[in-house]
């Protein structure tokens, strides 16, 4: 009787593999997934922010620049497709921002992103920390709570030029609008600038 070597694996050998790269695949997928969306999320803000310090520049160069200078007046120098009014995600710890209200603009980025701002807000001064702000909702819709993947990065932008994220604003940045620290609008989570 000739016996033939058996070259393969058996049914249970294979079960087991695609069971252990099951479990691999459900702890992997949607790590990767969301790192992806960081990340699209990142260059989105970070895009936005250098057209944010373009258009201050421009304006500056054509207009000179004032303290009462407001938000307004810098979007015209943006790239941006269309002033929208639907309601998109607000800061972490905040929910929505409605664009249809009269006291806020709106703009649908190229990249997908909203980029919202008070009208009327401006300087309010020239010192180091007068600062006029932008949020940023990457996705451009509502994501659900106050701390979700889609929350939106606050800029500040001041008076001297330099734009910086929530998290990292000078203590007791002003505007015409308001006050604000490093608290008060924290970074969302998918945001660094690294």
């Amino acid at each position: 009787m000739l016996h033939r070597a058996s070259h393969g694996f058996t049914l249970a050998e294979l079960l087991i593999a695609l069971m252990i790269l099951g479990e691999i695949a459900t702890f992997t997928i949607p790590k990767v997934l969301s790192a992806q969306q960081d990340q699209s999320f990142r260059a989105k803000a970070k895009e936005a922010a250098g057209m944010i310090t373009d258009a201050m520049t421009v304006y500056q160069r054509q207009n000179g620049l004032s303290s009462a200078t407001t938000v307004d007046e810098l979007t015209q120098y943006m790239n941006y497709v269309k002033v929208t009014t639907t309601l998109v995600d607000d800061n972490p710890g905040q929910v929505t921002t409605d664009c249809s209200a009269a006291s806020f603009g709106c703009l649908l980025l190229h990249n997908g992103g909203v980029l919202v701002y008070q009208t009327t807000t401006s300087f309010s001064g020239t010192g180091s920390t007068n600062a006029i702000w932008f949020d940023l909702d990457p996705d451009g819709k509502v994501t659900g709570g106050a701390n979700d993947a889609g929350t939106a990065v606050q800029f500040a932008l001041y008076y001297n030029g330099r734009l910086t994220s929530g998290s990292n604003v000078l203590a007791n940045t002003v505007s015409s609008t308001y006050t604000f620290g490093p608290a008060d609008e924290p970074d969302p989570p998918w945001f660094s600038w690294n």
